[in-house]
């Protein structure tokens, strides 16, 4: 069931955080200049879905390393106005509940659930 919630939070996080890319963009922005911050932005994420499929603990550990330069910027976009305010929350608690299900992971080794 752990694996199962990493797994969804680490795909919403994603899909949400290249969706906010294309939603927040300003008006008469190009698609490409969304494409390439989506990429700078997520594709650390995105290199590391290695963690959430083998569910092996030196990756999980690495994917929590990442997982805080994420929650810091999450937190400071909490400061923007509300319909920003209401996504940074999303990610910052999808942030939050993936980095505990991996610690819960590491923690537990390689058991079988």
């Amino acid at each position: 069931m752990l694996d199962f919630i990493l797994r969804a939070c680490y795909v919403l996080l994603l899909v949400l955080g290249v969706a906010a890319q294309f939603w927040f963009a300003p008006p008469n922005a190009p698609v490409a200049a969304s494409v390439i911050m989506a990429l700078v932005l997520y594709l650390p994420l995105l290199l590391l879905m290695v963690a959430p499929l083998t569910l092996h603990p030196r990756s999980l550990t690495w994917l929590c390393f990442l997982l805080l330069f994420y929650f810091c910027g999450y937190v400071i976009q909490c400061l923007n106005p509300p319909p920003q305010r209401t996504l940074a929350i999303v990610q910052l608690s999808l942030t939050v509940v993936l980095f505990l299900s991996a610690m819960q992971l590491i923690r537990r080794g390689p058991r079988a659930d």
